[in-house]
């Protein structure tokens, strides 16, 4: 436990922490519910030891099966098994820091979460996510540790993250002595209409207000030459490398009923190339966006 020398506040937010997870590992959800409902989020659903009809899906069913569904804590080895190898692009590994088990530090984060998150929070620490989904983190790997088994979780991300909710599945994993040492963790996002924007054959960005690029298709990528994702914070601008007009607000664009049309150019291999831009809006989770569709103007 923290010694005598902790400082109020940290003592405070390790207090909170072993709250929290004191209700979960009980099987209780009404203080998560009061956490999430607090921050204007519906309550987190939590499962122990999920089945494969838990999961609903297809990298979380794949998950648990490689983990096996018995539930309990996997040896440490497991994280070199091939079925682990298989999803590692749609999982994490946390392990805590210290003894205090009031923050952990992600030791693997896959390339898929960081590209829907647009952040890689490889080398960092839960807490870097602030807020009460932080402390709910905390605070369900610590119930997992407490039980010695399996849980699936859905819980809906700050509206900035454009994702609906994260589906996860945290399986503890012990040393040779049997302590829980750390969890891996499969964790895929629920959008059906990231779902949707990403078959379609033409370039697509999802724009906030403010111009920030939070979500570009496949196509988008290919089309201006960036990598499978922007980075959180790019302007639209920075990522297409155009002068893009976005008309004076997304609600505006929503109350006109037309989307407004305009032309860029491009320069690609020495050669002009004229773009037209669609700008629509939408809104999604109460956040107004603006939809930026994008095709070579030949």
């Amino acid at each position: 436990m923290a010694s005598d020398m902790t400082t109020p506040p940290a003592r405070a937010a390790i207090n909170a922490v072993e709250s929290l997870a004191a209700t979960l590992a009980q099987g209780r959800s009404d203080a998560a519910g009061a956490l999430f409902a607090a921050h204007g989020a519906p309550s987190p659903m939590i499962v122990w030891r999920p089945t494969l009809a838990d999961a609903r899906h297809p990298i979380l069913r794949s998950f648990l099966r490689g983990c096996g569904e018995d539930g309990g804590p996997l040896p440490l080895s497991w994280l070199d098994s091939e079925e682990f190898a298989a999803l590692a692009d749609w999982a994490m590994v946390v392990a805590p820091v210290g003894n205090d088990g009031d923050d952990y530090v992600y030791r693997h984060y896959g390339t898929k979460i960081a590209e829907v998150y647009q952040t890689d929070l490889t080398g960092q620490r839960t807490s870097s996510i602030g807020g009460h989904v932080a402390l709910f983190f905390t605070a369900l790997y610590n119930a997992v540790s407490m039980r010695r088994e399996s849980a699936l979780s859905v819980h809906e991300p700050p509206r900035q993250v454009f994702v609906r909710a994260w589906r996860r599945v945290i399986q503890p994993l012990m040393d040779d002595d049997g302590r829980i040492v750390c969890h891996a963790v499969a964790n895929v996002p629920d959008n059906d209409l990231r779902a949707g924007l990403e078959v379609l054959p033409h370039a697509v960005m999802v724009v906030t207000a403010g111009g920030e690029v939070c979500y570009a298709n496949r196509a988008a990528c290919l089309l201006f030459g960036q990598s499978r994702s922007p980075l959180a914070g790019m302007g639209i601008g920075a990522f297409t490398g155009l002068d893009v007009r976005l008309p004076e607000s997304p609600d505006r664009l929503i109350l006109d009923g037309r989307p407004h049309e305009d032309r860029a150019l491009m320069a690609r291999g020495g050669i002009v190339v004229p773009i037209r831009l669609t700008v629509g809006a939408t809104f999604y989770r109460d956040l107004p966006l603006y939809v930026v569709s994008a095709r070579e103007d030949l």
